[in-house]
């Protein structure tokens, strides 16, 4: 058994879907898709086999594939009280017109205070709202009021306009709320050397295994090791990953053991305040 799948981990990037929305999903795609895996009892049990010791449940921004906002919130807290001692949430966000812009301040508040949920999770591609503009401004103020963590998903998505998440766009915000924790997802996605230079903290899920696949586990190595050990952050994207993949690559790679617990679980714990 390799090392990575033995040690103690806290994957910071997770997804589960509303077993109904999962539903619809498997009825039209099949059961052979990924996200047909998006449920709390496959989570779980993945959880238990790969000796994954916690987890943190995203929202991603999409009410069709989640709910309205609130709904979603209310969602993932109810995931999170399945197993409390081992699932994290952070809080959903939509913009759909100008009062979505306090809307969103005002549902933070609720989901930080009253459902317990650690942090925010942006994602522009889905929101069709560029990382950086204004009408974030008044989430990101209320999140560095609350003192919670905002993560930004970081790869170029599609459908609509491409580049929404690059990071210089999330640099710009760093540079606006510099009190908030930042953490860019997907290691900024195939901009990855925009983001050694741009952002602070960032989780190494799905965009890994297209580096090794590009790029090799020497250069990857090298390119984790240019972010540096202390903004690297353990995430898979789950149900996008495949568990033991991520540990053959990662037992690859040069990091000594004090180097492995701090990408696996001491990072994300400091972040979250986790004792």
């Amino acid at each position: 058994m390799s090392y990575w799948n033995k040690v103690r981990k806290f994957d910071a990037h997770v997804h589960v879907m509303p077993e109904e929305k999962r539903q619809e999903l498997i009825k039209s795609d099949g059961e052979t898709v990924s996200w047909s895996k998006a449920n709390i009892d496959i989570l779980l049990d993945n959880m238990d086999k790969f000796n994954i010791e916690k987890a943190l449940l995203l929202p991603i921004n999409d009410s069709r594939a989640f709910y309205d906002m609130n709904k979603t919130n209310e969602f993932i807290a109810s995931l999170v009280g399945k197993a409390p001692d081992r699932l994290f949430g952070f809080a959903d966000l939509v913009i759909k017109d100008t009062y979505g812009m306090y809307e969103g301040a005002e549902e933070l508040e609720y989901a930080v205070k009253n459902l317990e949920l650690r942090g925010l999770k942006i994602h522009p591609g889905n929101l069709n709202i560029p990382a950086d503009d204004l009408r974030l401004v008044p989430v990101l103020r209320k999140a560095a009021e609350l003192n919670v963590p905002v993560m930004y998903h970081s790869n170029p998505w599609g459908p609509g306009f491409y580049d929404m998440s690059s990071p210089d766009k999330i640099n710009r915000m760093m540079k606006v709320f510099p009190d908030i924790k930042f953490i860019t997802a997907h290691l900024g996605g195939m901009r990855h050397m925009d983001a050694i230079k741009a952002v602070g903290m960032v989780d190494i899920s799905f965009t890994l295994v297209d580096l090794v696949e590009l790029y090799g586990i020497k250069i990857t190595n090298n390119i984790l090791r240019k972010f540096g050990v202390d903004r690297l952050i353990f995430g898979t994207d789950f149900p996008e990953c495949d568990y033991q993949k991520y540990f053959d690559i990662l037992d690859q790679m040069d990091f000594t053991q004090d180097e492995i617990d701090q990408i696996a679980y001491k990072n994300i714990f400091n972040l979250l305040k986790i004792f």
